[in-house]
Formats: structure tokens, C-alpha cells, sequence
């Protein structure tokens, strides 16, 4: 199996994008961060996507995948009662592909050694819950921070070219926790719809907002 690869430079170039994007559309509407109080009221937002995964477990660079999130508002107005804020509990489930037709490492079905792997073929599921505190700086635009963990579960195939044993099956999988950490911005183009951008840790989304 091999460690994720750094995406240390895609990290930072969608933080900027993401900080462009933000400037460009709060140079153009009125702050109300001072405001308490003063954002959409909804029950729960329905936050369909898209998904770049860098959280690679499996030989073949960043997976691409769909996912939806929803987040359940339970405080309106806080923690911190001096400025536009509230806070959510969040739920995700997320599907991303790896493939690969070079040779890396993968451990084998009876976890005892490892063994070559080409032409890996993976899917990863991940299902985050997390708490989402956001900041509402204008009706447009508002920025949050996510912090939670998760359960993943991933499968992978892969062809004998790399020295898959006689008689072993070659397919793997595992099941088990990670950290889940991520910042971003929602856009709104009214009361309820709105473009809204992740990134962090383990995947950055781009996707649309629902508030409901």
C-alpha cells in the first residue's frame, strides 16, 4: 500500500483561488459580519458535489468522485454572541475512483506481506460527520471551518504484471477512521441556492448549496 502523495501546492493554490473569490465578491456587498442574527434561516443545507480526494491509499495519484453533505443548524446565533455566526452538526458520504496503470505496492488479502501492484483499479467511501461553524461577512458571501472525523472503507483490484501470487486473489480492502479538517466558502446567488467550495483534509469539493 502505498502513503498519500503530497498535494502540498494544489492545497495552496484553491486556498488562493478560494481568497480571490472571497475579496472579489465582498468588495461588492455590504458587510453584515458586525450583525448578529443576520443570515438565512434554515433547517438543514443539502450540499451535493464533486470531489478531488487526496487522501490516496492506493497506488494512482488523487481520486476524482460525487458526494453529498448536509448540515443540521443547532446554534442560530453563536458561540460567539457579538458577531454573525452560527453552527452546524454535518454528515457526509463520499465515492472516489483510483486507477493507475503503473506498478506500486499493495498488501495482499492475508495482510502478511507486500507484494507488486500495476494497473490498480480503487474506490474509496468515506462517510465524515463533523461540527461546521460559519462566519457570514455579507449576504453573499460567508466563509466556515469544519472539524470531525470518519469511516472509511476501500477496495482495489490489480493485474499479476507486478508479481501478484499464484493462487492469491488480487484484491484488497480496509475499513477504518480518519481526521476530517476543512475550511471554505459559500457564495449565495439568493436566499436558498449557492455555490459552495471546500478544501482540507482528506478531499477539496466544489459543489451547490441548498439551504432548505
Amino acid at each position: 500500500m502505498r502513503r498519500p502523495q503530497s498535494y502540498t501546492s494544489a492545497l495552496i493554490a484553491s486556498g488562493l483561488t478560494i481568497l480571490v473569490m472571497l475579496t472579489t465578491v465582498e468588495a461588492r456587498a455590504e458587510g453584515i459580519i458586525k450583525n448578529p442574527g443576520d443570515h438565512p434561516k434554515y433547517d438543514v443545507e443539502l450540499e451535493p458535489h464533486a470531489l478531488l480526494d487526496w487522501d490516496n491509499y492506493w497506488w494512482g495519484g488523487a481520486g476524482y468522485g460525487i458526494g453529498m453533505h448536509a448540515v443540521i443548524p443547532f446554534l442560530d446565533n453563536g458561540p460567539v454572541r457579538t458577531i454573525n455566526n452560527n453552527m452546524g452538526i454535518g454528515f457526509g458520504l463520499n465515492w472516489s475512483h483510483f486507477s493507475d496503470n503503473g506498478c506500486g505496492w499493495a498488501v495482499n488479502v492475508r495482510g502478511d506481506r507486500l507484494i507488486g501492484a500495476c494497473n490498480v483499479s480503487a474506490n474509496a467511501i468515506k462517510l465524515p460527520v463533523y461540527v461546521q461553524w460559519n462566519f457570514f461577512f455579507t449576504k453573499v458571501v460567508g466563509v466556515f471551518g469544519e472539524a470531525g472525523f470518519g469511516i472509511y472503507h476501500d477496495w482495489a483490484s490489480y493485474g499479476p504484471q507486478g508479481g501478484c501470487p499464484v493462487g492469491v486473489n488480487c484484491t484488497v480492502n480496509s475499513t477504518g477512521a480518519f481526521p476530517y479538517f476543512e475550511g471554505g466558502g459559500r457564495f449565495l446567488f439568493g436566499d436558498t441556492v449557492g455555490l459552495l467550495v471546500r478544501v482540507g483534509f482528506p478531499y477539496l469539493t466544489v459543489g451547490a448549496s441548498f439551504l432548505l
